[in-house]
């Protein structure tokens, strides 16, 4: 037998002839919906809103698929939720009298109730959500009350008429009637806690739902109980709930107020935004027309429209007026965004839950995607000259209008406007207290080489959503943009499909692609997830894919896998799988994905050391068999640039180049001058990236990194500066790679391979930073010898666009006058480009008399003298031996106020 319904949920019969009836219809008027029951002539918000969809919820009454599906009964004939049996999971809980809706996901396992419904039913109700999938936050079980025998008291020492009100007479006030989205303060927190773990449970993207509440004004309640609207300043209504809540720290820092064993659930609110009615605080007893389900505080509970669901306490039981901030434990021990180098630990010991500036109340905004769904495919063949809908949400706070969304499939370089549907009416106050559903008509030609989708709102204040997170200790306010990967398949039949992926799914469920070591951002806030040394812990080598089921791999098999999400090598004949060590690499990802799916063996024994070969083992997944590699060359396409220009550098394969001229410069520098394959080839090294020198020296492969000094407009050749360095005492041997190129004659040949690097410059201060793109009108640089190389290339292509206003700062440091390679040039573009380029140079061993410049090594003092001071669009680019990087220049910047996000070393 279903349970009795305790609490007469049919209040009134609504219009819904179709129990499954959606919300996202055009409303039939669209006049203003600030209006209470005096108001007649005005449309009702079923009128606007309507025809509300079903409240019945259907359980599931056996699950399967980590709870994503069950067996369902027939509920076509259910009156109200109470005619419906319970979910499976509820069964022998507290809760077992509430029958629930099964498509709900659980969050916390069978109790307390925390659940969110499917971002894909969010996106098939949309604007008005059924009442038994709305998002769920419980504590404790839910209350057993009555409409009958509830009451709600009104006091405090603030008020002259306290109030002990029945649910009667509460309804019987003129009532308010309007649709608010309410927020879990946790939305999207399961992607903080795939970074590091925070103190809260994995909220996934749908801790959001929309519901029509209606209630009364709490302003006509204050008024009724006399209180005043002067000198309303530091004064604040407390709400307090009926259930009783475990105690989390002790007795608290109120002596006048201890908390004991047990608490309630309660906040506070600023009277001065209580008794503002723009601000439409309501004491709720409907939802979608019908009473609260018990879930969502029935028979009454608090609506503070615009902020955070935390704050809207569910079976209120007592308001108070008071003259200070309410002292109650949760509202200090929950909802706060504390600083993200905050642990649990350290959030104990300084009193950082008690500090008012880290209070979460007023919504920030976010935006999510509920369309393409999580592991959805599109067929390519299909659908290439069509377009797919991408679809979302999107809110904000403070009863600010969203007023745009923005897709991007190319990183964030270029946005495109989505199409908002529009339902919300703004109140009489001109807020807007709900989210807006978006649509943007992608072309399914552009996801062809698309790597990912992303999605990110504007609201009337022009705040928008960052694109990196950043980490709190609660997981709260999680909103950077939405971001979904999209991966090239073939499936099970042989045909060709896109395949969406989303970073999480939220509780225990599994998926999404920030499962993944080497998908998680490189910082969130609080210093580096991944140390990117060689002593750092890497994960378990992934196991042999299925497909092949085997331990030996043809070379056709390995060289499927050849990008930076699916990325194997080959080292004398053994079969590596380094997808998971990329964000590890010391030398960057460019520096393993230039091999991925073929021979690495060359490239690898050159510049690693026998710690990093036996490092690479970890990731060893089986051998090639040699019989499938063939001696015959493959013949491979010319490379092209947009404009049709040959490029000569190849990142698959070394290229040899002839040295047509070799200057001297200094007793151990010299400028080579090397002719690419053709006149008319231009080099394919793109501003900020460097290049493979790539050598055989006394029978030992040598690979080095180079950066030229020329760039894709000196057409048919390429340019380095090199310093030869000599055996010494420090390096009995010298510099291998720099004597080799020292003793190279006009007329010899050198492989070259690239580009590679993390760095590239685009134009008008706007460069890439492994692949996040970035903007800055000032440029620090500081160089170390021939660290000077990146920064002139830098310099040179800003410096040659006369639109480009990009302000460079440089500091070179060597070790005597005639280490300054190149000081011609800079001192000649100082004087040209005064307003652009300034330079300063300092010596550490030797200098001549009438040296004017700074002498000694790079410290703060030097900095705050030459450098531009911090700031958001301030960069600071850096290349030099380590130990001036590691002691001079990085600790420096840091006292200066330069944060490490702004920090680029080559």
């Amino acid at each position: 037998m279903p349970p009795r319904d305790p609490t007469n949920l049919i209040v009134h019969q609504t219009s819904q002839s179709d129990m499954g009836s959606k919300t996202d219809d055009k409303p039939q008027t669209m006049s203003n919906d600030s209006f209470d029951g005096s108001q007649g002539e005005q449309p009702s918000c079923q009128e606007l809103y309507g025809p509300y969809p079903s409240a019945i919820p259907v359980p599931f009454l056996e699950v399967r698929n980590e709870g994503r599906e069950g067996t369902v009964p027939d509920v076509s004939k259910a009156k109200t939720m109470f005619d419906c049996p319970p979910d499976v999971r509820d069964v022998k809980t507290p809760d077992e009298w509430v029958p629930r809706d099964g498509r709900l996901v659980r969050l916390t396992g069978k109790h307390p109730f925390n659940v969110e419904p499917p971002l894909s039913v969010l996106n098939e109700y949309k604007f008005i959500t059924p009442s038994s999938l709305h998002y769920v936050r419980n504590h404790a079980a839910c209350p057993k009350l009555t409409w009958e025998d509830h009451t709600v008291t009104v006091g405090g020492p603030l008020v002259t008429n306290p109030l002990e009100l029945s649910m009667d007479q509460i309804a019987a006030m003129p009532p308010r009637e309007l649709p608010v989205t309410l927020v879990c303060a946790g939305n999207r927190r399961k992607e903080q806690n795939l970074i590091r773990q925070t103190v809260g449970f994995n909220w996934g993207p749908s801790g959001v739902s929309t519901n029509v509440w209606k209630g009364v004004l709490l302003r006509d309640l204050l008024l009724q109980a006399g209180v005043s609207e002067r000198n309303m300043r530091g004064k604040h209504v407390e709400f307090i709930g009926y259930e009783d809540l475990p105690n989390k720290v002790g007795p608290g820092p109120f002596k006048e107020e201890p908390w004991g064993k047990s608490v309630k659930y309660g906040t506070s609110v600023p009277l001065a935004r209580a008794m503002n009615p723009a601000y439409d605080i309501i004491i709720a007893y409907e939802a979608n027309g019908e009473r609260l389900q018990p879930d969502h505080g029935f028979p009454v509970r608090l609506i503070v429209p615009g902020y955070i669901g935390g704050r809207m306490i569910k079976w209120l039981k007592q308001i108070n007026v008071i003259p200070y901030e309410t002292r109650n434990h949760y509202h200090y021990h929950d909802n706060r965004i504390l600083p993200p180098h905050i642990t649990s630990e350290q959030s104990l010991a300084g009193d950082w839950w008690y500090k008012p500036e880290y209070i979460f109340n007023e919504l920030n905004i976010n935006s999510a995607m509920s369309k393409p769904d999580h592991n959805e495919t599109l067929s390519i063949a299909k659908n290439l000259g069509k377009t797919y809908e991408v679809a979302g949400y999107a809110y904000t706070g403070g009863g600010r209008m969203i007023s745009r969304v923005e897709v991007s499939t190319d990183g964030g370089a270029h946005w495109n406007l989505a199409t908002l549907d529009r339902k919300e009416q703004p109140t009489d106050h001109g807020m807007y207290w709900c989210w807006v559903w978006w649509a943007f008509a992608l072309p399914v030609a552009d996801l062809v080489g698309c790597k990912e989708i992303w999605c990110r709102a504007f609201d009337e204040s022009n705040n928008l959503q960052p694109d990196r997170q950043t980490w709190n200790l609660m997981g709260m306010g999680n909103n950077q943009v939405f971001r979904i990967k999209v991966h090239m398949d073939k499936t099970a039949a042989g045909e060709h499909v896109f395949r969406f992926e989303h970073p999480t799914q939220p509780g225990q469920q599994s998926g999404g692609w920030m499962h993944r070591f080497n998908d998680k951002p490189a910082s969130a806030g609080f210093g580096r997830l991944q140390q990117e040394q060689e002593e750092a812990t890497a994960p378990p080598a992934a196991p042999v894919k299925e497909a092949s089921g085997k331990k030996t791999f043809t070379l056709a098999e390995v060289e499927k896998h050849n990008t930076e999400d699916d990325c194997w090598i080959i080292v004398k004949n053994r079969v590596y799988d380094c997808t998971d060590y990329l964000e590890l690499h010391p030398g960057g990802i460019d520096s393993i994905t230039i091999n991925a799916g073929a021979d690495a063996t060359d490239d690898f024994v050159a510049i690693h050391s026998m710690k990093a070969t036996k490092m690479l083992e970890r990731y060893y997944i089986g051998d090639l068999d040699t019989s499938t590699v063939t001696s015959e060359a493959k013949k491979e396409e010319e490379l092209t640039d947009d404009k049709g220009n040959k490029l000569a550098l190849n990142p698959k394969k070394k290229t040899p180049f002839k040295l047509q001229n070799k200057v001297v410069l200094s007793r151990d520098s010299f400028m080579l001058d090397f002719a690419l394959p053709t006149k008319d080839h231009v080099l394919g090294l793109p501003t900020g990236k460097h290049m493979f020198m790539s050598a055989v020296i006394d029978g030992e492969t040598v690979l080095r990194r180079y950066t030229p000094i020329s760039s894709n407009y000196d057409v048919g050749c390429v340019k380095f500066v090199i310093k030869a360095y000599r055996p010494c005492e420090r390096f009995p041997r010298g510099g291998k790679m720099s004597q080799y190129l020292d003793a190279l004659k006009v007329g010899d040949y050198l492989d070259f391979r690239g580009p590679v690097g993390e760095f590239e410059y685009l134009a008008d201060g706007k460069f890439l930073l492994e692949g996040e793109p970035h903007t800055g009108t000032n440029f620090n640089m500081i160089a170390g010898g021939t660290g000077i190389t990146p920064c002139m290339q830098i310099a040179a292509e800003i410096l040659r666009n006369t639109q480009d206003k990009t302000q460079i700062s440089l500091i070179f440091a060597c070790r005597e006058e005639g280490d300054l390679l190149m000081r011609s040039t800079l001192d000649e573009w100082a004087a040209n480009f005064p307003h652009k380029f300034k330079v300063h140079y300092i010596l550490s061993d030797s200098w001549p008399t009438n040296w004017k410049y700074s002498t000694g090594f790079v410290d703060k003092q030097l900095f705050q003298e030459y450098l531009f001071e911090p700031g958001s669009d301030v960069y600071n680019l850096m290349c030099g031996p380590p130990i001036m990087l590691d002691k001079g220049c990085r600790p420096n910047l840091e006292k200066m106020g330069h944060k490490k996000s702004s920090m680029f070393s080559f």
